[in-house]
């Protein structure tokens, strides 16, 4: 099964809150930088080289953009170095609020499902803007972990990481959100992330999460002598 692919949203159909909390948890220092964040980079040098590999990137949504229209997904010091590269580029041809569209247009939120547009349809059955507060903090967290932690498939992963998000986004550094709305969406447990939440089905139960990411750069399992696992297991 080929995933289906999402509809553009402008920036304009997203919602306010919906882009904050994104770019909150994301690269709070969105508006701010030219497409890089130093600090953030010294950061990652210095978890990299603790772990002696490339374990974090720092990168800010710009160069996530760049890696997602332009670079495959393996980790090398070359690519992070074109990566800024373009994404400099991209700052001063596109702008601010370009970028940001692009981005919540082509993140990944597990399942196969790219865009918050197409997000919003596929986990809770509405529009963008039809979302509540909690809706859309779940979508605002989910494109960090959209493979180990999908609500979906491992809700008391997803509920443990958005708990600390909860901690950091109502905390007077980025007070995107209140304590009081941040208790009301705690409260919100692994049995019942949200009453909208799609329950899991044949697709979500088995949905291999590495193929369509796979499929993006280098086509379709089939033509490379593999077969899906879905298919197979129909079979």
């Amino acid at each position: 099964m080929r995933a289906k692919q999402p509809d553009f949203v402008s920036l304009r159909d997203i919602p306010e809150r919906l882009a904050k909390l994104t770019l909150e948890s994301e690269d709070s220092e969105f508006y701010i930088h030219k497409g890089y964040n130093l600090v953030g980079i010294r950061d990652a040098l210095h978890i990299n080289g603790k772990a002696g590999k490339i374990a974090v990137g720092g990168s800010t949504i710009t160069q996530q953009l760049v890696k997602n229209l332009y670079f495959h997904f393996g980790h090398s010091y070359l690519r992070k170095a074109s990566e800024l590269l373009i994404a400099l580029e991209a700052e001063r041809k596109l702008g601010k609020d370009k970028i940001l569209e692009l981005y919540l247009n082509i993140i990944y939120y597990g399942n196969g499902v790219y865009g918050a547009g197409d997000a919003a349809r596929f986990y809770f059955g509405r529009e963008p803007k039809d979302l509540t507060l909690n809706q859309m903090f779940m979508l605002a967290v989910l494109p960090v972990i959209p493979t180990k932690g999908n609500p979906i498939q491992h809700p008391e992963v997803f509920e443990k990481f958005r708990n600390k998000r909860l901690v950091l986004l109502s905390s007077p550094r980025h007070a995107v959100i209140t304590q009081e709305e941040a208790e009301q969406i705690r409260a919100r447990h692994a049995e019942c992330l949200d009453p909208d939440l799609r329950a899991p089905d044949d697709f979500t139960d088995y949905y291999p999460q590495y193929i369509t990411l796979t499929n993006e750069r280098f086509g379709p399992l089939e033509n490379r002598g593999y077969r899906n696992p879905m298919e197979a297991r129909r079979g």
